[in-house]
């Protein structure tokens, strides 16, 4: 025979103790498989995807108003 569900409100809550040994559990778990990620070596593509991306927020960029004053952006006048 199946058992009739019981409604949500008459289930009870669990316990506090059950709740931390599930985060516990799941806190090493967790810890245990990006662990082994850690040690792995990072690929050449991806060392030097990084290269490019941290050369690209060093080069310093000009400023609206420079860009200006130099000209650039400014309407040629037709002759």
């Amino acid at each position: 025979m199946n058992r009739p569900n019981p409604s949500p409100a008459a289930m009870k809550p669990p316990h506090r103790r059950d709740i931390s040994a599930r985060q516990d559990l799941l806190g090493r778990e967790l810890r245990q498989l990006f662990d082994g990620y850690s040690q792995e070596e990072v690929p050449e593509d991806l060392l030097r995807l990084a290269e490019q991306l941290e050369g690209a927020f060093k080069r310093p960029e000009k400023t609206p108003q420079a860009a200006i004053s130099s000209g650039a952006g400014a309407p040629s006048k037709p002759e």
